[in-house]
């Protein structure tokens, strides 16, 4: 199996995964936080779609995210900037609510530009380092991405993100619906 192959197949599940889980999810359920410092299943899904689309936009393209160029942040009620991260209390607390429906609407569009992307790709180009940064904005941030950050570790950390916040909303749905399949 290609590597591309591989990517692709595992963007699909994690896609396959979270519309699962969401799909039946009240609003209430969508918006509920455990804890006035935690995360709701709706801004988890909201920031893995919107670090997908900085990823594949702003780094691996250098083009305007669709987050922008398609006005989701005016279709969902966020700052054109956001991008979830940094969030603290209160901003967690005023998060607007956002439908399952606009969730997918969102995280679909986004899908479609990275396998678009993704298909163009030859083996050789997931070495390629492209320089830029796509967080350069948040000034302060832990990150590195210098001359060794490649496509290729772009999307081992975007699998590695989607996957870890498909747990985090696992978790939370669990805490509210036990184990309802």
């Amino acid at each position: 199996m290609e590597l591309r192959d591989f990517v692709e197949q595992t963007v699909r599940e994690c896609k396959m995964r979270l519309h699962r889980t969401l799909d039946d999810l009240t609003p209430e359920e969508l918006r509920w936080r455990p804890g006035p410092e935690a995360n709701s299943i709706a801004f988890l899904a909201w920031h893995v779609a919107r670090i997908e689309d900085r990823w594949t936009q702003r780094f691996a393209r250098d083009s305007v995210e669709v987050w922008i160029r398609d006005d989701w942040y005016q279709k969902l009620g966020l700052l054109k900037g956001d991008i979830g991260v940094r969030y603290n209390r209160e901003r967690l607390a005023g998060f607007p609510v956002i439908t399952a429906q606009d969730l997918h609407g969102y995280a679909d569009a986004v899908r479609i530009e990275t396998l678009d992307y993704l298909r163009g790709l030859e083996p050789r180009d997931f070495d390629v380092a492209p320089g830029r940064a796509p967080f350069s904005d948040l000034q302060g941030g832990s990150r590195s991405f210098g001359e060794d950050f490649t496509i290729g570790r772009m999307y081992r950390q975007l699998i590695n993100e989607a996957y870890q916040h498909l747990g985090q909303v696992g978790y939370v749905r669990g805490l509210q619906r036990g184990l309802d399949t």
